[in-house]
Formats: C-alpha cells, sequence, structure tokens
C-alpha cells in the first residue's frame, strides 16, 4: 500500500479533519478517503484545496451526525435550511434600506457624515451577503448558496461581536451561527429547488421585509411593541401557513415538513440567551413571549393534524351501496 493510500501524503489539517468520519466508517474506508482527497487537492489552487477541507469536513459531520439523505434528521435539516435562509435575507432586507436612510439623513449628533457613511457601509456589509445567499439559491444553485449563507453568517457574526456583546446580542450571534449550521449540515440533495420552492423562499422573504417595513414606517404608534419586539412573532406568522401546507400536501414528506417550522428556531436564540442570565420573576413574560413567537406554528400543526385525521376517517368510511 502506498503514501497516498495510508494517509502519510495526507496534511495535517486533512488528517483531522478525515478523523471527524466515525471509527467504524474510517476504519473500513479510510484508505480510500485519503487517497481520493489527495487526488483531488494534488496541484490545485488554495481555493480549490479549501473547498474540498470544507467538502470532507461536511461529509464527515453528517455522517457522524447521522444527518444523510437517508437519516430523519437529514430530511428534516432539508426543510429546515431554505427556511432559514428566506427568514435570514427577509430580516437582512428589512434592516437594510430603513437603516441605511436613517443613518444618512439623521446622522448621530455631534458625530455627523463622518460616523454615518462608515456605519452605513457597514451595514451593507452585514446585510448584502444574506440576500446574496437567497439570490443564488432561488436560482436553484444550492450548493452555491450554502457557501454564500455560511460565509454570510460567519460575516454578519464577527461584524456582532466586534459591536460587543451582551446577552441578547450573544444570542443574535448564536443564532446566526445556527443559521449557517442549518444551511451547511442539510444534505444538498434533498432540499426543495424546484420552481414551486424557489418562489417559496423568495415570497417568505419579501414576505418579512415588506410588512415589516411599512408596519415600521407608518403604524409604529398604533403597535404593541417596537417591530424589532414584534420580529420573531412575525416569522412565524409567516412561516406557519408554508409548515401547514407543507404537513396537509401528501406527496410532502413529513420529517421535511416539520423542518419547516424548526428553520424559525434561530430567532429563539436570543430569548434563550436573556432567560439564562435573567432572574427568574422576569422568566414568566420571557416564556409568554416565546409562547406568543411559537403559537402560530402550534396551530398550523393541529390545523394539519385534524386535516389528516379527517381523511384517515373519511378513507376508512364504508362507501355508500348504489
Amino acid at each position: 500500500m502506498n503514501d497516498v493510500t495510508t494517509g502519510h501524503d495526507t496534511p495535517r489539517a486533512g488528517r483531522l479533519l478525515i478523523g471527524l468520519y466515525p471509527a467504524r466508517y474510517r476504519s473500513a474506508q479510510g484508505d480510500d478517503i485519503h487517497a481520493t482527497f489527495a487526488e483531488a487537492t494534488q496541484g490545485r489552487t488554495r481555493s480549490a484545496v479549501l473547498r474540498e477541507y470544507r467538502d470532507l469536513a461536511t461529509h464527515a459531520l453528517r455522517l457522524r451526525l447521522r444527518i444523510s439523505p437517508t437519516d430523519p434528521a437529514g430530511r428534516v435539516l432539508a426543510g429546515a435550511a431554505p427556511t432559514a435562509l428566506a427568514l435570514a435575507a427577509g430580516c437582512a432586507l428589512y434592516f437594510l434600506l430603513p437603516g441605511l436612510v436613517h443613518r444618512i439623513r439623521d446622522p448621530q449628533p455631534n458625530l455627523g457624515l463622518g460616523h454615518a457613511v462608515p456605519a452605513a457601509v457597514l451595514q451593507l456589509a452585514r446585510a448584502a451577503p444574506w440576500l446574496l445567499a437567497l439570490g443564488i439559491a432561488v436560482t436553484g444553485r444550492w450548493r452555491a448558496a450554502r457557501i454564500a449563507a455560511v460565509a454570510a453568517a460567519l460575516l454578519s457574526g464577527g461584524i456582532q461581536a466586534l459591536s460587543g456583546l451582551h446577552p441578547y446580542s450573544a444570542g443574535q450571534l448564536a443564532g446566526m451561527a445556527l443559521v449557517g449550521a442549518l444551511v451547511l449540515l442539510a444534505p444538498a440533495g434533498l432540499v426543495d429547488v424546484t420552481q414551486r420552492g424557489r418562489w417559496e423562499m423568495a415570497g417568505l422573504a419579501l414576505a418579512v421585509a415588506l410588512p415589516a417595513t411599512v408596519a415600521d414606517r407608518y403604524m409604529a404608534q398604533h403597535l404593541p411593541l417596537p417591530m424589532l419586539g414584534l420580529l420573531p412573532i412575525w416569522l412565524g406568522t409567516l412561516t406557519a401557513p408554508a409548515l401547514l401546507g407543507r404537513l396537509a400536501d401528501r406527496r410532502r414528506d413529513p420529517l421535511q415538513a416539520v423542518g419547516v417550522g424548526l428553520g424559525t428556531l434561530p430567532w429563539l436564540m436570543p430569548l434563550t440567551a436573556v432567560a439564562a442570565f435573567d432572574p427568574p420573576p422576569r422568566l414568566r413574560p420571557l416564556l409568554e413571549y416565546a409562547g406568543a413567537c411559537v403559537a402560530p406554528l402550534g396551530m398550523a400543526l393541529a390545523v394539519a393534524g385534524a386535516v389528516q385525521l379527517a381523511r384517515r376517517v373519511r378513507a376508512s368510511d364504508p362507501s355508500d351501496p348504489a
């Protein structure tokens, strides 16, 4: 057996990533993995080698975490990933346009445009990658969209960390990291990139951003909370019809349908972080707020369950005699 097949020519980083594979799989396929990786990276550019590292790590983690296309977790992630990406892009669009206008038109006192322009550029750098990732996904190129979404999560998370961390912002950082993880680990072959799936992603993102922007601009005085505070509830409300439609469709995988609802989980991470640091007396309003966020999804599950039950009853009823 030569050095390639035994892994001696594999760089140390590659050997560490290969170590992520389950022991049984690594024992049976280790030589082939080393040989394939060496062949794929030999003489390639640095960016191509980095892509091979990424693909190797992703494949290893999918096998270790049992999220392959045939595993239940993989099917759930395939439903959650496009929903999470669409919601992230919708939120980015909501924060982007009004924020840019506000920073340029009303710069902070004593700072002027000299501070407003860099702040606007920073906001653009934080939001634009999510919109780019969604745009790529809407064209049907999910693998490329996955790369863009992970880059967006890293960039927005880095900007969030530079801005300072407290419980709520740490939860936001964790939420963006979770979006990146969902998109990265979802089996690409199961993600719905049909015309219907692509329209659903685009429609969900626009449904997040446009009504929220209008409400924030023209109805702020009539809202019980600032639109920023209502945003997680709005995300759950918008996702509920998509969840109901997937669950009620007999042709859809029910596990992928459930994943659609789990795509809203990243926006509950700030609440989780705040609850972890808040004293017990303040937990009740946080729990009530979290309940309001997930209530639309619970209603969608209940309605879908009733629809399925009615179908079973109808199917089991004997037909009337002629």
